[in-house]
């Protein structure tokens, strides 16, 4: 998996990188087209300011000194008052040289005494130039360059150069009349942009690395949850492997169990069905023969090989029923009366115990198809339970009913016996698991009524729902289908 998220972080980083770059190439420009739109802002205030307070004040004198080349322009006091007055005009304002060049690029003045005495000509191709010699203003930004600021000093910046189109009156201009073009001169403002260009750089940068590093923090941490997450679940793989095998010798030891159980028990079904054959024999037979003590012994022997045998036979169905073993013999059969042959069988344990026996019957038999041998053993166990965990004084009873609107059978045993605390419910609904209390013990028992019966009605398509509170009493339910098939049965 984590090789997975290698290479998805390595295509990613390549995709962040490459969206930063761009991100930042578009703010970049952004931010150069917000400058550009300042100091075109400005530029046009300034130019159409300059003309209307100091160009056209001195135009007639320029269009007289047009017909001299500009070199020759120093030596008249007229074009030193035209160039005081520009330099006055633009001393305040923030901007860093301005220069005025005829439309054939040939240099009039600079408001910088440094670069009044070089007059070097313009280059007419220049593209800016061009704009704004066919009437647009032209833009032009250069980098790393060196420049004189307003207090004299070279230094290395960047500069942003506005040429403003100066147009001539109609009747009144420079050139001769053929000339269409109403462009007399360009003036070209240089404004420092140093400062607010290094910004948008470092802005621009800013948020490139910003980006790829909240990417690579991010990508940081998935890399250190995932290894983190890997460990666990390479460890709860183990851990898996090990609950696998661990289950899979359980469940082996459970048929080896099972198989153990049932073999133990059919060997000592024998013996004990000879042992209690050979004691009614004895009682039977030889019952005037014997004394007293002697028959009470037999019939000690008697009573404790039925009820032996009754434990091995519980075990033996248990056994089967784990297996997967147990079949199913389905016939109809009348529910009232096996629950009232399940009750009569019960009474004589519920009168040594002096609880008390109730039914709640339906006063018309209601029929379901079902084996009826395995549904009487379930009634039965519960019965006996019942009785068995209820106190003198005490009662069971038993309801059922059909509830047609499900098509099910419901059967209901409940009493007001000692009750199962919450957390022991699972452990006596476990194989041979019992609570240990004083009144649990006055029977013996193996702790398979419960479990056996939970199989018993599970495999005849039912559900079993136990309810139980200490002190209170034990409410048992079965749900079971009207009509099981066998295709229903489960195993």
């Amino acid at each position: 998996m984590f090789g997975y998220i290698r290479v998805f972080s390595m295509i990613s980083l390549l995709f962040i990188i490459g969206c930063a770059y761009f991100i930042g190439v578009y703010y970049s420009h952004t931010a150069t087209n917000n400058i550009r739109d300042m100091i075109a802002i400005n530029s046009s205030s300034l130019g159409q300011g300059y003309v209307n307070a100091v160009w056209t004040k001195h135009h007639r004198t320029l269009v007289r000194l047009s017909r001299i080349p500009p070199q020759k322009w120093e030596r008249y006091r007229e074009f030193q008052r035209f160039r005081r007055d520009t330099v006055a005009y633009f001393a305040q304002m923030p901007v860093n040289e301005v220069r005025l060049y005829l439309r054939d690029g040939a240099f009039i003045l600079s408001t910088n005494d440094a670069k009044q005495k070089t007059r070097k000509p313009l280059e007419t191709d220049y593209p800016a130039f061009q704009q704004a010699s066919n009437g647009k203003m032209g833009m032009d930004i250069r980098e790393n360059v060196v420049f004189f600021n307003p207090q004299y000093q070279r230094v290395t910046g960047t500069l942003l150069s506005s040429f403003e189109p100066i147009m001539a009156h109609a009747n009144d201009r420079m050139f001769d009349e053929n000339n269409t073009n109403p462009v007399d001169t360009v003036m070209r403002i240089d404004y420092d942009i140093t400062e607010p260009w290094q910004r948008s750089i470092s802005l621009q940068y800013i948020a490139m690395f910003g980006i790829i590093a909240v990417f690579l923090l991010i990508l940081g941490f998935l890399i250190f949850f995932s290894r983190r997450a890997e460990a666990i679940i390479a460890k709860q793989h183990e851990l898996n492997l090990e609950l696998t095998a661990t289950a899979a010798a359980a469940e082996s030891e459970n048929r080896d169990k099972s198989m153990f159980l049932a073999n133990i028990s059919h060997e000592l079904r024998t013996p004990l069905n000879a042992i209690i054959g050979f004691s009614e024999i004895l009682g039977t037979e030889l019952h005037d023969k014997l004394e007293m003590v002697h028959r009470e012994y037999i019939r000690d022997i008697n009573s404790s090989g039925k009820h032996l045998l009754s434990l091995i036979n519980d075990i033996l169905e248990f056994s089967k029923a784990e297996a997967g073993k147990l079949e199913v013999d389905l016939i109809e059969l009348d529910a009232t009366k096996m629950v009232k042959n399940s009750i009569r069988l019960m009474i004589p344990r519920a009168d040594e115990a002096q609880v008390t026996l109730l039914e709640e019957l339906p006063k018309q038999a209601f029929i379901i198809h079902s084996d009826a041998k395995k549904l009487k053993q379930v009634l039965l166990n519960l019965l006996s339970n019942s009785v068995k965990f209820t106190p003198q004084g005490g009662q069971v009873k038993v309801t059922a009913w059909n509830d047609q609107a499900r098509n099910r059978a419901m059967f209901v045993i409940s009493d007001t016996g000692i009750g199962i605390a919450p957390k022991d419910i699972s452990k006596v609904m476990a194989p041979f698991g019992q609570v240990d209390s004083e009144l649990s013990r006055r029977y013996d028992g193996t702790g398979l009524g419960l479990p056996l019966s939970k199989k018993l009605v599970e495999l005849l398509g039912g559900s079993f729902t136990i309810e139980s509170q200490v002190g209170v009493g034990t409410t048992i339910t079965l749900d079971l289908p009207m009509r099981l098939e066998r295709t229903n049965v489960r195993t």
